[in-house]
Protein backbone atom coordinates (compact mmCIF):
# COMPACT_ATOMS: atom_id res chain seq x y z
CA UNK A 1 0.00 0.00 0.00
CA UNK A 2 1.31 3.11 -0.84
CA UNK A 3 1.44 6.49 1.64
CA UNK A 4 1.03 6.48 5.89
CA UNK A 5 -3.09 5.64 5.42
CA UNK A 6 -3.88 2.02 6.26
CA UNK A 7 -6.62 -0.51 5.82
CA UNK A 8 -8.55 -2.08 8.59
CA UNK A 9 -9.80 -4.38 7.30
CA UNK A 10 -9.54 -8.19 8.64
CA UNK A 11 -8.35 -10.01 5.70
CA UNK A 12 -10.89 -13.40 5.01
CA UNK A 13 -10.79 -15.80 2.35
CA UNK A 14 -14.11 -16.64 0.32
CA UNK A 15 -14.41 -20.13 -0.19
CA UNK A 16 -15.93 -21.38 -3.54
CA UNK A 17 -19.50 -22.23 -3.40
CA UNK A 18 -20.80 -25.77 -4.52
CA UNK A 19 -21.97 -24.15 -8.30
CA UNK A 20 -18.44 -22.62 -8.89
CA UNK A 21 -17.10 -26.02 -7.91
CA UNK A 22 -19.02 -28.05 -9.94
CA UNK A 23 -18.24 -25.36 -13.19
CA UNK A 24 -14.54 -25.65 -12.31
CA UNK A 25 -14.41 -29.35 -12.95
CA UNK A 26 -16.36 -29.04 -16.00
CA UNK A 27 -13.77 -26.38 -17.45
CA UNK A 28 -11.05 -29.20 -16.18
CA UNK A 29 -12.52 -31.83 -18.71
CA UNK A 30 -13.15 -29.37 -21.54
CA UNK A 31 -10.18 -27.69 -21.56
CA UNK A 32 -7.77 -30.69 -20.66
CA UNK A 33 -5.76 -31.57 -23.93
CA UNK A 34 -6.85 -34.41 -26.71
CA UNK A 35 -3.41 -35.73 -27.24
CA UNK A 36 -2.46 -37.13 -23.64
CA UNK A 37 0.43 -38.84 -23.10
CA UNK A 38 -1.19 -42.42 -22.53
CA UNK A 39 1.87 -43.37 -20.21
CA UNK A 40 1.46 -40.30 -17.98
CA UNK A 41 -2.49 -40.85 -17.91
CA UNK A 42 -2.30 -44.33 -16.42
CA UNK A 43 0.32 -43.59 -14.46
CA UNK A 44 -2.16 -40.95 -12.54
CA UNK A 45 -4.35 -43.28 -12.48
CA UNK A 46 -2.62 -45.94 -10.84
CA UNK A 47 -1.48 -42.91 -8.93
CA UNK A 48 -4.43 -40.40 -7.85
CA UNK A 49 -2.90 -39.02 -4.85
CA UNK A 50 0.63 -37.59 -7.29
CA UNK A 51 -1.82 -36.07 -9.16
CA UNK A 52 -4.01 -34.56 -6.87
CA UNK A 53 -0.40 -32.78 -5.39
CA UNK A 54 1.10 -31.94 -9.00
CA UNK A 55 -2.63 -30.27 -9.93
CA UNK A 56 -2.20 -28.08 -6.39
CA UNK A 57 2.00 -27.01 -7.07
CA UNK A 58 -0.40 -24.98 -10.13
CA UNK A 59 -3.64 -24.46 -9.20
CA UNK A 60 -2.86 -23.80 -5.48
CA UNK A 61 -0.21 -20.71 -6.24
CA UNK A 62 -1.88 -16.93 -6.26
CA UNK A 63 -2.51 -15.55 -9.99
CA UNK A 64 0.37 -12.88 -10.16
CA UNK A 65 -0.34 -11.57 -13.81
CA UNK A 66 -2.74 -8.78 -13.87
CA UNK A 67 -4.02 -8.76 -17.39
CA UNK A 68 -4.28 -5.05 -18.86
CA UNK A 69 -5.42 -5.77 -22.35
CA UNK A 70 -9.43 -5.57 -21.43
CA UNK A 71 -8.48 -2.25 -19.25
CA UNK A 72 -7.11 -1.14 -22.55
CA UNK A 73 -9.85 -1.70 -24.54
CA UNK A 74 -12.16 -0.04 -21.56
CA UNK A 75 -10.18 3.54 -21.75
CA UNK A 76 -10.66 2.99 -25.87
CA UNK A 77 -14.27 2.81 -25.80
CA UNK A 78 -15.19 4.95 -22.86
CA UNK A 79 -12.68 7.83 -23.61
CA UNK A 80 -10.96 7.26 -27.06
CA UNK A 81 -7.26 7.15 -25.34
CA UNK A 82 -5.03 4.53 -25.90
CA UNK A 83 -3.25 4.51 -21.97
CA UNK A 84 0.38 3.07 -21.55
CA UNK A 85 0.06 1.02 -18.75
CA UNK A 86 3.46 -0.72 -18.98
CA UNK A 87 4.78 0.12 -15.62
CA UNK A 88 1.46 -0.03 -13.79
CA UNK A 89 1.84 -0.60 -10.40
CA UNK A 90 -0.38 -3.37 -9.01
CA UNK A 91 -0.89 -3.69 -4.99
CA UNK A 92 -1.16 -7.26 -3.17
CA UNK A 93 -5.05 -7.64 -2.66
CA UNK A 94 -6.23 -8.46 0.39
CA UNK A 95 -7.90 -12.48 0.66
CA UNK A 96 -11.30 -11.38 -0.10
CA UNK A 97 -13.32 -11.22 -3.39
CA UNK A 98 -12.17 -7.71 -5.14
CA UNK A 99 -13.33 -5.60 -8.27
CA UNK A 100 -10.12 -3.76 -9.98
CA UNK A 101 -10.08 -0.49 -10.98
CA UNK A 102 -7.29 1.22 -12.75
CA UNK A 103 -6.51 4.75 -12.49
CA UNK A 104 -4.42 6.97 -15.31
CA UNK A 105 -3.31 10.19 -13.93
CA UNK A 106 -4.17 11.60 -17.15
CA UNK A 107 -8.16 11.19 -16.39
CA UNK A 108 -9.49 13.95 -14.66
CA UNK A 109 -13.19 14.26 -12.08
CA UNK A 110 -14.84 15.77 -15.49
CA UNK A 111 -13.64 13.65 -17.57
CA UNK A 112 -14.54 10.64 -16.25
CA UNK A 113 -17.92 12.01 -15.06
CA UNK A 114 -18.76 13.32 -18.45
CA UNK A 115 -17.71 9.50 -19.54
CA UNK A 116 -20.35 8.37 -17.34
CA UNK A 117 -22.84 11.15 -18.51
CA UNK A 118 -22.54 9.53 -22.10
CA UNK A 119 -22.47 5.87 -20.77
CA UNK A 120 -25.52 6.55 -18.97
CA UNK A 121 -27.60 8.94 -21.49
CA UNK A 122 -27.41 11.92 -19.63
CA UNK A 123 -28.68 10.34 -16.12
CA UNK A 124 -26.58 12.16 -14.56
CA UNK A 125 -26.70 15.06 -12.04
CA UNK A 126 -23.19 16.66 -9.87
CA UNK A 127 -23.44 19.47 -7.65
CA UNK A 128 -21.31 21.96 -9.57
CA UNK A 129 -20.70 21.89 -12.86
CA UNK A 130 -16.40 21.84 -12.20
CA UNK A 131 -15.26 18.87 -10.68
CA UNK A 132 -11.62 19.56 -11.21
CA UNK A 133 -11.91 21.34 -8.16
CA UNK A 134 -11.74 18.45 -5.72
CA UNK A 135 -8.93 17.93 -4.46
CA UNK A 136 -7.57 14.20 -2.52
CA UNK A 137 -5.88 14.28 1.03
CA UNK A 138 -4.47 10.59 0.62
CA UNK A 139 -1.38 9.51 -1.36
CA UNK A 140 -1.75 7.38 -4.57
CA UNK A 141 0.91 6.11 -6.64
CA UNK A 142 2.18 9.10 -9.31
CA UNK A 143 1.58 6.97 -12.43
CA UNK A 144 -1.23 4.45 -13.48
CA UNK A 145 -2.09 1.98 -10.77
CA UNK A 146 -4.40 0.08 -9.85
CA UNK A 147 -7.31 0.35 -6.88
CA UNK A 148 -8.73 -2.62 -5.37
CA UNK A 149 -12.06 -2.18 -3.97
CA UNK A 150 -14.52 -5.37 -2.18
CA UNK A 151 -16.62 -6.23 -4.51
CA UNK A 152 -19.73 -5.18 -3.45
CA UNK A 153 -22.92 -3.39 -4.32
CA UNK A 154 -23.78 -1.63 -1.35
CA UNK A 155 -21.07 0.33 -0.18
CA UNK A 156 -18.78 -1.39 2.93
CA UNK A 157 -21.25 -1.70 5.70
CA UNK A 158 -18.57 -1.74 8.33
CA UNK A 159 -17.87 2.01 7.40
CA UNK A 160 -21.53 2.81 8.15
CA UNK A 161 -21.69 6.11 10.67
CA UNK A 162 -18.32 6.98 10.42
CA UNK A 163 -18.11 10.55 9.07
CA UNK A 164 -14.66 11.58 6.91
CA UNK A 165 -13.49 13.69 10.03
CA UNK A 166 -13.54 9.81 11.67
CA UNK A 167 -12.04 7.80 8.53
CA UNK A 168 -8.81 10.74 8.40
CA UNK A 169 -8.36 10.22 12.27
CA UNK A 170 -8.14 6.88 11.93
CA UNK A 171 -5.94 6.46 8.69
CA UNK A 172 -8.15 4.19 7.35
CA UNK A 173 -7.69 3.79 2.91
CA UNK A 174 -10.82 4.70 1.46
CA UNK A 175 -11.67 5.91 -1.78
CA UNK A 176 -11.47 9.44 -3.54
CA UNK A 177 -14.48 10.46 -6.05
CA UNK A 178 -12.41 9.91 -9.08
CA UNK A 179 -11.68 5.95 -8.27
CA UNK A 180 -15.49 5.98 -7.51
CA UNK A 181 -16.88 7.55 -10.43
CA UNK A 182 -14.73 5.12 -12.02
CA UNK A 183 -16.09 2.29 -10.02
CA UNK A 184 -19.56 2.58 -11.00
CA UNK A 185 -18.33 3.11 -15.04
CA UNK A 186 -16.29 -0.31 -14.45
CA UNK A 187 -19.42 -1.83 -12.68
CA UNK A 188 -21.85 -0.73 -15.66
CA UNK A 189 -19.41 -1.68 -18.13
CA UNK A 190 -19.12 -5.16 -16.65
CA UNK A 191 -22.31 -5.65 -15.88
CA UNK A 192 -24.62 -3.20 -17.00
CA UNK A 193 -25.96 -2.34 -13.55
CA UNK A 194 -25.50 0.11 -11.39
CA UNK A 195 -23.69 0.83 -7.35
CA UNK A 196 -25.76 2.39 -4.34
CA UNK A 197 -28.88 1.69 -4.65
CA UNK A 198 -29.87 1.89 -1.14
CA UNK A 199 -27.10 3.83 0.31
CA UNK A 200 -24.54 7.04 -0.65
CA UNK A 201 -20.96 6.54 -0.77
CA UNK A 202 -18.81 8.69 1.40
CA UNK A 203 -15.40 9.74 -0.68
CA UNK A 204 -13.73 10.35 1.84
CA UNK A 205 -10.13 10.10 0.37
CA UNK A 206 -11.29 13.71 -1.51
CA UNK A 207 -12.37 17.17 -0.21
CA UNK A 208 -14.16 19.99 -1.89
CA UNK A 209 -13.37 23.51 -1.54
CA UNK A 210 -14.36 24.57 1.72
CA UNK A 211 -14.27 21.24 3.09
CA UNK A 212 -16.82 19.35 2.31
CA UNK A 213 -16.58 15.77 1.20
CA UNK A 214 -18.51 14.48 -2.19
CA UNK A 215 -20.57 11.22 -2.28
CA UNK A 216 -22.40 8.84 -5.14
CA UNK A 217 -24.79 6.84 -5.86
CA UNK A 218 -27.44 5.58 -7.91
CA UNK A 219 -31.21 6.82 -7.27
CA UNK A 220 -34.44 7.01 -9.38
CA UNK A 221 -32.28 6.31 -12.08
CA UNK A 222 -29.77 8.53 -12.34
CA UNK A 223 -25.95 8.54 -11.25
CA UNK A 224 -25.76 11.82 -8.35
CA UNK A 225 -22.67 12.92 -7.25
CA UNK A 226 -23.26 15.57 -4.01
CA UNK A 227 -21.76 16.51 -1.23
CA UNK A 228 -21.88 16.79 2.39
CA UNK A 229 -20.50 18.05 5.86
CA UNK A 230 -17.11 16.72 6.97
CA UNK A 231 -18.47 15.44 10.89
CA UNK A 232 -22.01 14.16 8.73
CA UNK A 233 -22.29 10.50 9.61
CA UNK A 234 -25.52 8.03 9.68
CA UNK A 235 -26.47 4.37 8.56
CA UNK A 236 -26.90 5.27 4.80
CA UNK A 237 -23.52 6.96 4.25
CA UNK A 238 -20.52 4.58 3.72
CA UNK A 239 -16.68 4.94 2.60
CA UNK A 240 -15.43 2.01 0.69
CA UNK A 241 -12.16 0.67 1.73
CA UNK A 242 -9.59 0.23 -0.72
CA UNK A 243 -6.32 -1.26 -1.20
CA UNK A 244 -4.31 0.97 -3.27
Amino acid sequence: MTGTVQTTVVPQLVPLTEGQTWEFAVALMQQAPRDLDPDKVRYYLANKKELGADLRAVLGQPLQAFDTRPWQKFFKKYFSRTVDLSNLHIPTKLDYLCRAVVIVPELTNNDIFDACTKAFNGTTWRYANDLNTVRDIVVRPQGPHVIWFRDVVEADADMANKSARDIATAGTNTTTLKERMLLELVYFDETGGHLDIQNWTLCAGSRIHGGSVPRCRWNVGKFFVSATVVVNCYPGLRARVVVS
